[in-house]
This record gives C-alpha cells, structure tokens and sequence, in this order.
C-alpha cells in the first residue's frame, strides 16, 4: 500500500537504507505471520532484511523518529480537536531463544527472558488511529532481578522502570496544533504523583486508573477512597465493554453509575526530602461503577484520575469515554505479537529484535489505523489508504468479478471487502471486522497482488 513509502524518510545517514526500510515494511506487511525468508519470497530480499538490521546504523530511535513523524502528520491532517496518547507496557517472550545474547528477565521469573515495549499509540477521541508517538524497547538488567518492592520505592523515580511514563511524556511533547489537546490515557501503572508533577510542569494533561489511595490536602485524615464513595451520582451511562480472551469476559453493555469531584493530594512520604516537587496537586476525580453487573462476572468499577478540568456530568462521561479508548493499546500489543508474530523471530542478539519489533510495530499500526478508519471515516474514500491498482484487484478478487464499480469504493467498502478475503462472512449480526481478520484478509490480498505482480 501507498502509505508505506511515508517510512523512506528515516534518518539513517544514508538514504539507501531509508528507501531499504519502506520496502522491508512493504514485503513483511505482505505476510506479517510468516517468517521473514517466506515473507520476502526471494532469498535476496531475505538477506536484505538481515543486512539492514546488522547494519549499525539502522538504529530503533531513527525507526521509531520517523514512525512518530508519519503520525504527527496523519493527526494534522485529520485537523482533530482531541488526540489521546494511549501508553501501556508489554512484554516480548523469548525464553526458547537460549542462544540469544541481551535478554533480560520477564514476568518476575529468572527463567524466563525477553524484552519489555512501552509504546504511546495516538487516536482521536471517535477511536481513529493516527499512528505511534513513542515507544521505549529494553530489556532488565539480571541484577534488577529479585528486588523487592520496598527497594524500589527507595530509589528515585530516575531510576526505577516507573520512570518510562514520564520519559514518553516527554518524548511525545507538544508539536501539535494549538488548538489541539492531547490527553495521555494510562493504566493504575501511571498513578504516581512525579508523573502528575512532571504534567503539569510541562502542561500537559493526563487521564490515569487509580492504583493509590492517597492522602487528600483538606482532611488529612481523609484518604481519596473515602472522598470519592461520598461523592453524589451524577447520572448513570451505558457502554459498551468488548470481550476479554484472557479473563474470558464476553462483551457486554454495561449501565455505570457516575461520580465526579476534585481535591487536592498531598505529596507522599517517601518524597518528603525532594524539594522540587510541590506539597500537594489539584485533581479531578471519576468513578464508574457498574449496576448489577451480569452473575458470574466481576463488576466495572473505574476509579479515574485527571488534570483535564471536570466539572458537571458530561464533563464526566467524556473522560469515561476517553478511557474505553484504552483498549486500543492492548490490541496494538496484541496485533504485534498474534497478527505479527514478532515472539517468533530468532535472532542472535536482542538488539536485532528490537530493529524487527520497531518496523513490527509500524505493520501492527497500519493494520489497526486501517480497521478503525473503515469505523471512524466510512464514506472517505478507499484512494486515501489503497492505489488504484490495488483497490481495483481487491474489488474483483473480493467479489470475483472482471467488472469494476462505476465509482471508487469508500473505505468502508474496501475494509469489507480485505475482510472476506480473510474469512469474514459480513452477515447483518456481525458487526465490524475486527484486527484479527483484516489481518489475515490483507496477507491473502498481498499474496493476490504478488502474483499478479509476478505474471506482469
């Protein structure tokens, strides 16, 4: 697809290996599950790949420098009022990999060996993808291994793996329009009171899950649990929750009861001795606790944190509706390992595979930004993601045709059409294709237009 040629602009100090990364994208795009001999076809492609992640230059700050440069221009174009910056943290699996030199230990066992991604994945507030803004890839160190909580919490934010919210914070910065408000949407991980410093330091804005039941500046006798149970309800809202494989929680319309205020809390004291953070912060606060939640299934009870001034019940639901934005992150995460298979390669060093998680990365976003545009933007036309050589082979391999329509077919049409190809029946009760299934109709329609490529 056309808008893989937007990566031949990395900063490598050489332009061939620039144009060299749009092709790699473009041939592992083709087939992301396969491995990259069969993704390539052409074992003179292959070692192409393997020679640009030898190479010394080909470095995962110059992938991931022009992988946000793509973004900011995808978010310009959209001219969005809101763009929520989604941060999460994953783990990459490479325990099989015995010979593998630079991996660090994952999932609190020594056992077990990998890398950790931290990734800043850009949407608007109707769930547009726009790309991604940052993404820190490392591996722990093997003394980090065994220390306990109470150690970490001694050490200063700089130095604990914490410290990743505040560097994306910053790494994503403010080269947006003025007119634009960019919300940084985290998980209770995010709930510490140096990340809220550090936001309003650099005025930035923030919507995070509660993990600490902080101590409120007014009352300190008061924690922030308390002052929120004796928060009035503001109204009830429902939302849709989507399924769960890992908890097993099938989707579900769920009825919340909301809740909101703002306090003050005060500075923790472990922090005591740190002079350059201030005493207290100002904080809005939003609970959504669902009612009656089906038997069997633990009920939703979201305990939000923001800088983003919330002062009446739509305020509220907004917040609660850039919230649910945060699946997305997951399913990017998902997407990278399942749609990408990126656990599956084998490389020597841990340093090839961030290369490969990095330009995985960039596959993985191309896959969601088209699944969500066919949601976000259906009557936009299908030229804005396809050529009109392709779009053309996909309407008649999709609907098995010679004719081809009188009017080029919206991106939602064509996201329909990439979908069958990959299984999709399209019956009225199926709703939108989900990433699973785009994923597998593009690597059929990749292996169609290679043939076709082939006898040309």
């Amino acid at each position: 697809m056309g808008r893989f040629e937007d990566y031949a602009k990395a900063d490598f100090g050489d332009e061939r290996l620039s144009k060299r990364l749009a092709i790699i994208i473009k041939q592992l795009a083709g087939n992301p599950t396969a491995s990259i001999s069969a993704a390539c076809r052409d074992p003179h492609q292959s070692k192409a790949v393997y020679r640009f992640v030898d190479n010394d230059e080909t470095t995962v700050e110059a992938i991931t420098e022009v992988t946000r440069g793509v973004t900011l221009s995808n978010i310009n174009d959209a001219n969005a009022s809101v763009v929520l910056i989604l941060q999460d943290t994953s783990e990459l699996n490479y325990s099989n990999l015995t010979e593998t030199e630079g991996l660090g230990s994952i999932s609190g066992r020594s056992t077990a060996r990998g890398m950790e991604v931290h990734s800043a994945v850009a949407v608007s507030e109707m769930g547009e993808v726009f790309g991604l803004l940052a993404q820190k890839i490392w591996v722990r160190p093997p003394e980090d291994f065994g220390h306990s909580a109470a150690t970490c919490k001694k050490l200063p934010i700089e130095e604990k793996e914490s410290y990743k919210w505040l560097e994306t914070l910053e790494k994503v910065g403010s080269s947006f329009p003025e007119s634009t408000k960019v919300v940084h949407v985290c998980d209770r991980e995010a709930d510490i009171f140096e990340f809220f410093c550090k936001a309003e330091e650099d005025n930035s804005h923030y919507l995070c899950k509660k993990r600490s039941n902080r101590n409120i500046e007014d009352d300190v006798s008061k924690k922030l649990d308390e002052f929120t149970n004796a928060l009035p309800e503001a109204g009830t809202i429902n939302v849709h929750v989507p399924r769960c494989s890992h908890t097993k929680r099938p989707a579900r319309i769920a009825e919340l009861s909301i809740r909101h205020g703002k306090c003050r809390i005060i500075k923790p004291k472990l922090l005591e001795k740190n002079k350059e953070l201030p005493e207290a912060i100002g904080i809005y606060v939003v609970t959504a606790e669902e009612i009656n939640p089906p038997e069997g299934h633990e009920g939703i009870h979201w305990q939000l944190i923001t800088n983003v001034p919330t002062e009446n019940f739509v305020d509220a639901v907004t917040r609660i509706s850039w919230y649910t934005q945060r699946w997305k992150i997951e399913t990017f995460h998902r997407t990278l390992k399942s749609g990408c298979k990126v656990e599956e390669l084998q490389f020597e060093s841990a340093d090839k595979l961030m290369k490969l998680t990095a330009i995985y990365s960039i596959i993985a976003l191309q896959i969601m930004l088209l699944t969500y545009a066919a949601r976000t933007n259906p009557d936009e036309s299908c030229e804005t993601y396809l050529t009109e050589d392709e779009w053309k082979i996909l309407y008649r391999s999709a609907n098995r045709t010679k004719r081809l329509p009188e009017k080029t077919p919206t991106i939602y049409e064509a996201v329909l059409m990439i979908a069958r190809l990959g299984g999709f029946l399209a019956r009225k009760s199926d709703g939108f294709p989900g990433v699973t299934v785009i994923w597998r109709g593009l690597t059929s329609f990749y292996t169609i237009l290679d043939a076709i490529t082939f006898l040309m």
